[in-house]
């Protein structure tokens, strides 16, 4: 039975590492995105992409504030 504990400790503890370095990655893409989504309106096909998708931008935020809070929880258990 010990050996399965630490089996699943050490699962754990890979899954989050992996999300401390995926979350990052992701928020950072999320914002580039976002700011194409603003800065780009002005071409054709990103603002009839706007046009046809009015809740993207509040989603893509919704979507950054989650990985931002699941990054801040993951970093705080590994100081605990």
């Amino acid at each position: 039975m010990q050996n399965l504990t630490t089996e699943i400790e050490a699962f754990f503890t890979d899954l989050q590492s992996l999300a401390q370095v995926i979350a990052p990655m992701i928020a950072f893409l999320g914002f580039i995105g976002l700011g194409v989504m603003y800065l780009g309106s002005s071409l054709p096909i990103i603002a009839d992409w706007k046009r046809n998708n009015p809740q993207a931008s509040s989603q893509v935020v919704m979507g950054l504030i989650f990985v931002l809070i699941a990054s801040s929880v993951a970093s705080f258990i590994s100081f605990t």
